[in-house]
């Protein structure tokens, strides 16, 4: 059985509170999002494998977005560290079949240097 220490532990640290990152979705055309790619992971989304895409804001805020088609052929783990600007810019039907959604067609930037301390 764990007691309490006999003196308060202080920290002397200043703390804050870390919040799970938002999960961000495209839904309109014109869209856009940036941030500095943190990581790359594989996720199950309704007994279906995805790409998970965690980025990090100029504000330290978080988010994720889940990968497309489109996005999975455009962003890789080469661009881990990079700050990446994503624009939702249309949807292509061409290859669609009946019972699918449109394809979402994306346009991705990436900086030409990674970020300091990736």
């Amino acid at each position: 059985m764990a007691t309490a220490p006999a003196t308060p532990i202080r920290s002397r640290r200043e703390m804050q509170e870390v919040k799970a990152p938002e999960q961000f979705q495209f839904t309109k055309q014109g869209q856009t999002v940036s941030g500095i790619l943190i990581s790359i992971e594989p996720v199950e989304i309704k007994g279906k494998s995805a790409i998970e895409y965690l980025f990090q804001k100029e504000n330290g805020d978080r988010f994720t977005c889940l990968g497309t088609a489109d996005l999975n052929k455009k962003i890789h783990p080469g661009h881990v560290g990079y700050a990446m600007e994503i624009r939702y810019e249309t949807d292509n039907t061409s290859f669609q079949k009946e019972g699918q959604s449109a394809m979402k067609v994306f346009k991705v930037l990436a900086a030409k240097e990674k970020e300091p301390g990736f």
